[in-house]
């Protein structure tokens, strides 16, 4: 799929959400490539697909959804999201239930509610070089879920720059509920917009093995 514009007419149609729906939506599709698309003003996702193994995502905008900017989700494995454009969305990228073994690269990620979350055993991914700016809540959350043995372990978070994300009494990097076993290493975690009581990375209670190493944190209280 490539060289498209996608407008789903927003202001003009009822929101159309979960996992059933997108400018573009796939399900049960293996080595799909999407390249060079415009994804935009959808009321639900920009860009889904749900058991769908080996998914290229490249080169493509998705911007001012309702919904999701990216949701790669149903036990889809091996997703390679890389040097997309993500803005305007709710969560620009949604990792959603059991997500394993993808590759988040070279993407801009700006101005969303959230930019990108893991959760539901979302494991063993690797996101680096991305930009993750502007967003209102966090640049980076891993939900709580339903205990340890539902969190996304054993990802890495490499390489990055997460700049003037949160609220004031936010965090750039939240990591929530029993997740473990994450690294967080050579990010560049930056805040223009004055310390306030944000952080740069907050942990839970519950979360455990979290691992900081080589990062380049300025401009936060702590």
């Amino acid at each position: 799929i490539e060289n498209l514009t996608l407008d789903g007419n927003r202001d003009h149609n009822e929101n159309l959400d979960g996992n059933y729906a997108g400018c573009i939506f796939l399900q049960d599709c293996s080595r799909v490539a999407i390249r060079g698309v415009t994804a935009q003003n959808f009321n639900g996702d920009g860009i889904s697909w749900q058991i769908c193994h080996d998914v290229l995502v490249e080169n493509c905008v998705s911007r001012n959804h309702q919904g999701l900017g990216l949701h790669p989700g149903s036990g889809s494995q091996r997703p390679i999201i890389r040097n997309n454009t993500l803005a305007g969305n709710d969560i620009g990228l949604f990792f959603c239930w059991g997500v394993k073994y993808g590759l988040a690269e070279g993407n801009t990620i700006e101005g969303n509610r959230v930019g990108i979350s893991i959760g539901h055993r979302d494991t063993d991914n690797l996101i680096t070089g991305n930009t993750i700016a502007d967003s209102r809540a966090q640049g980076l959350l891993f939900r709580p879920e339903r205990g340890p043995s539902f969190a996304g372990h054993r990802n890495r978070i490499e390489g990055n720059v997460l700049r003037d994300n949160g609220p004031e009494d936010g965090a750039a990097i939240e990591i929530q509920g029993g997740t473990e076993s994450i690294r967080i290493a050579g990010n560049e975690i930056v805040e223009t917009r004055g310390s306030a009581k944000r952080e740069a990375v907050r942990q839970g209670p519950e979360t455990k093995d979290i691992v900081l190493e080589g990062n380049r944190v300025s401009g936060f209280e702590k």
